[in-house]
């Protein structure tokens, strides 16, 4: 056994640097990796600005906010491009030295394919443990603080861009009215009062323009008339002419109001919160469960040690059996008072339920910090031998065998993690099974490679481009 660990650690030892085939193939993992990041990174950075572009159009925001936007924002996307941009990196890699024949070189010169294959594995094992650290450590945080700044930004009111030949009544206090507009200068304004308490007023004027002075609009109006109607008073009607006015509007969340701090949601939390959030949903539930063994037991005579999912199951039939002893009329009394009892429990069920769904929640995001980092490792099982395989170890041949990897990989871990949030399966198998089918999968493709077996040929992808451009052509 010790021999055998000592050999173990040696070829780590030799992975990391000792021998030279597995420092040539770390430089060739590097650049791939690093280049899939980016690619991939930009590709969803792209997707989230097209969402929330509305969020950030007529706001009064500046450059620095919107950059530290993006960036919070930034790291929930690099938690899911960095597992892709595993699995396209080991594919081109050990594609192009497939293509190249430098595998069958260096098969032929005594290497096994697991010690080709170890450093793409290793490699593999370093950037799960960093994901380990960026989920728990600061995803979490980021995650937090976006949703802050992300409320607060939907909580400003618009820099009030003025549309022409539209009525602005954004204001609570005011409606504006601007026939044209000439860059700044707006033609022809008309501003109502309308809340009028002590007096209706009407403002005209020729021409002006818009400056947001703090929490305040300041209007800059030339040439007009101001017309005053006490509400009292009705038969004293004033108009006054200016050729300049000034008016101010006050207007609440005009600025930016950063918030400090806010209630966390199960993704903004750390390991250690969300343990702590389990333990108090479970000591509910414990409450919860004894006191309606304690209502069971009282009322419907049966002992206390039942277990809470047959209470669950059985409580019609417990119940219904209890009304049968009551069926003359002289037991009404008590007929109602079983129906009581079985609304209580079910109302407590409800309640244990909720709890239940609560405890699920975190623990699923408990296990998605594991297992979404882990998949790095499972896509270097899948990526070695698939490249190895497809002897092809271009971009885009890559591209396209990661994104049905990952599209099935995805589709996996969002449906465990909606069955696990139903209480429908546990929170480990719904977020344990993508790697287990896919980790399955690679250790197939692997004993593949090891025997030998035939290639797999994806030149139907390129038949089918050419297809397609050639139909264009004519």
């Amino acid at each position: 056994m010790k021999n055998k660990i000592k050999k173990f650690l040696k070829n780590i030892y030799l992975d990391l640097g000792g021998w030279i085939g597995s420092r040539y193939i770390y430089r060739e993992l590097l650049l791939p990796f690093l280049f899939s990041i980016s690619v991939v990174t930009f590709v969803l950075l792209v997707n989230f600005l097209i969402r929330e572009i509305d969020a950030l159009l007529g706001k009064n925001i500046s450059w620095g906010v919107v950059l530290q936007f993006l960036g919070l924002n930034l790291m929930h996307i690099i938690a899911l491009s960095v597992p892709m941009a595993v699995l396209v990196a080991c594919i081109m890699t050990y594609g192009r030295l497939s293509e190249d024949n430098e595998i069958t070189a260096m098969r032929s010169s005594g290497i096994s394919f697991f010690s080709i294959l170890r450093p793409g594995i290793i490699f593999g094992a370093i950037i799960t443990i960093g994901m380990v650290f960026f989920q728990n450590n600061v995803l979490p945080h980021t995650n937090y603080k976006a949703r802050l700044l992300e409320a607060d930004i939907k909580q400003m009111r618009p820099d009030l861009s003025v549309q022409p030949g539209y009525f602005m009544d954004d204001l609570d206090q005011y409606s504006i009215y601007v026939k044209s507009k000439d860059k700044q200068l707006l033609k022809d304004i008309t501003i109502y009062n309308k809340n009028p308490e002590e007096k209706q007023q009407t403002i005209f004027a020729d021409s002006g323009r818009i400056e947001i002075k703090g929490s305040k609009l300041l209007f800059h109006l030339f040439s007009g008339e101001i017309h005053e109607l006490k509400q009292k008073q009705k038969e004293e009607y004033q108009i006054i002419k200016f050729k300049r006015h000034q008016f101010a509007i006050p207007v609440d969340n005009l600025t930016l109001q950063r918030s400090k701090k806010g209630r966390r949601g199960d993704r903004e939390m750390t390991i250690g919160m969300m343990k702590k959030e389990v333990n108090k949903y479970k000591n509910r539930m414990d409450t919860v469960e004894k006191n309606i063994k304690k209502l069971v037991a009282k009322r419907l005579e049966i002992a206390p040690t039942i277990k809470y999912k047959k209470i669950k199951k059985e409580i019609n039939r417990l119940i219904q059996l209890k009304k049968e002893r009551f069926s003359s009329e002289n037991f009404r009394p008590e007929r109602r008072k079983l129906n009581s009892l079985k609304s209580r429990i079910r109302s407590k069920i409800d309640l244990y339920q909720s709890y239940k769904e609560q405890v699920y929640k975190f623990q699923v995001e408990i296990n998605k910090k594991y297992s979404l980092p882990l998949a790095c490792l499972v896509f270097v099982l899948i990526g070695g031998p698939l490249g190895i395989m497809t002897r092809k170890g271009g971009m885009a041949m890559a591209s396209v065998i990661s994104l049905v990897f990952f599209i099935v990989y995805y589709i996996f871990l969002v449906g465990g993690e909606e069955l696990a949030n139903r209480t429908l399966i546990t929170p480990f198998w719904g977020m344990w099974t993508p790697n287990l089918i896919l980790g399955l999968s690679g250790g197939i493709l692997i004993y593949m490679t090891e025997k030998d077996r035939k290639t797999f040929n994806f030149t139907f992808i390129k038949k089918l481009f050419n297809k397609e451009d050639s139909e264009v052509e004519e």
